[in-house]
């Protein structure tokens, strides 16, 4: 009755009638109605006869048998006596600690890193959970009730939930990570625990994408350059790399190359033999597909962090001349990765096979839009539309994301040949 009274009109302050709240007692405890459990059905009477007799319920009975169990919040002392009898700190006091909390964690973020794609997450976030609040509401991902299990030497935030705590925790640190850095070790670092992180990393994932601008969810923390394994970029076709005195003809090589990102720091010039560059989305595509002789060909190893793109830089500053394209899935996702790849590295890219008449060729292929599918790609749209993505392809990548809107279709680049 306490947590129907905490989520109502009357504890926001919006409600001009007084409310009550009641339960059934068998709605709780199936055993009270069966009339097998009479100790338990006797039980249960005294109990609700004391708090009836303490002022805190009305009770209603049939033949001895309670029906309706009530509380009326106008009662003077009736909230602070009822959390005080369950042990439970006043979701009141609550939400003015979490306010506080996130008013501090604001001024942080504004005084230490105004700018950058996290901050700016943050602070929307933030701004979001402030409306809650005022509305009565725990912020998201704050979960009530959750207590500290690291001993009682730790000592207790007025946060109560261990798992938020840390989540901010989490996201005061990612402000520091500049250099690639494996999730276990930063664990360690945060919380001399190499699981801890882990744990944390869907809500992690999860409040950034919703509130910030990352092309996919389980790429949130590769961009923060926090990496799971060694992360490589692979390349082929008529490249020529300097290393030092050393120089190395990728297009010479019947295959491919991989360099980890930590290798990717000693490249000290990259020379195009071709004029087209292409970084792909999918290592099967970077693999299977024939793109001839003349194309350097770049996967990302799935995302593009910071070190990947001070590469990409590094090419298009020793090569400007040269055309360069994103080939990835005709979707929500591709195009966001693909937009992503545009504003983040300053380089022109344009759209390699991401159009009308691809998705119409290999129509047998395609699948089936989700609900979220439809809401990112409706955003794409509205983003174009108002300017917030200057691109000179936006018309016909426009065109694109409608086709997908009205055949409810999607295609991923592996069906692609």
């Amino acid at each position: 009755m306490l947590e129907k009274y905490e989520r109502s009109a009357t504890f926001r302050g919006e409600n001009s009638r007084n409310q009550s709240f009641s339960v059934k007692p068998e709605a709780l405890f199936p055993k009270y109605a069966d009339e097998r459990e009479y100790d338990f059905f006797v039980e249960l009477n005294r109990d609700l006869c004391d708090l009836r007799d303490r002022g805190l319920i009305e009770i209603k009975t049939i033949n001895q048998r309670v029906t309706k169990v009530t509380v009326k919040p106008d009662q003077t002392f009736w909230t602070d006596e009822l959390y005080r009898l369950l042990g439970r700190q006043p979701k009141r006091d609550i939400l003015k600690e979490l306010s506080g909390f996130l008013s501090e964690e604001k001024a942080f973020i504004e005084t230490r890193f105004p700018f950058g794609d996290l901050s700016e997450a943050l602070l929307r976030y933030i701004e979001a959970q402030e409306e809650r609040i005022a509305k009565g509401k725990l912020p998201e991902y704050y979960e009530e009730g959750r207590s500290d299990s690291r001993g009682s030497n730790h000592k207790p935030s007025v946060v109560g939930d261990m798992d938020y705590r840390d989540l901010w925790k989490v996201f005061r640190e990612l402000q520091t990570v500049t250099e690639e850095t494996y999730i276990r070790n930063l664990s360690i670092r945060l919380f001399h625990d190499s699981k801890r992180l882990e744990t944390l990393a869907g809500k992690v994932e999860s409040c950034l994408f919703r509130y910030g601008d990352y092309p996919e969810k389980d790429k949130v923390l590769e961009e923060c350059n926090v990496i799971r394994t060694p992360s490589y970029v692979m390349i082929k076709g008529p490249v020529v790399l300097s290393l030092g005195a050393q120089t190395l003809d990728i297009g010479s090589l019947t295959g491919d190359i991989a360099f980890s990102t930590n290798s990717l720091r000693s490249i000290t010039g990259i020379r195009l033999m071709g004029k087209t560059v292409i970084t792909v989305e999918n290592l099967t595509t970077f693999h299977s597909n024939d793109f001839g002789e003349e194309v350097a060909l770049l996967y990302l190893g799935g995302y593009h962090n910071a070190t990947k793109r001070v590469f990409l830089k590094k090419m298009h500053e020793a090569n400007p001349g040269a055309d360069y394209f994103h080939f990835g899935d005709i979707d929500a996702g591709g195009f966001y990765i693909y937009e992503h790849l545009r504003r983040k590295t300053g380089i022109p890219f344009k759209t390699y096979r991401m159009n009308v008449a691809t998705l119409e060729q290999y129509e047998q292929d395609t699948k089936p839009l989700t609900a979220n599918d439809r809401d990112r790609i409706q955003s794409l749209i509205r983003k174009y539309e108002t300017g917030e993505l200057q691109n000179p392809e936006k018309e016909d990548i426009k065109k694109t994301l409608v086709r997908m809107l009205e055949t409810g279709r999607k295609l991923e680049q592996e069906a692609v040949f």
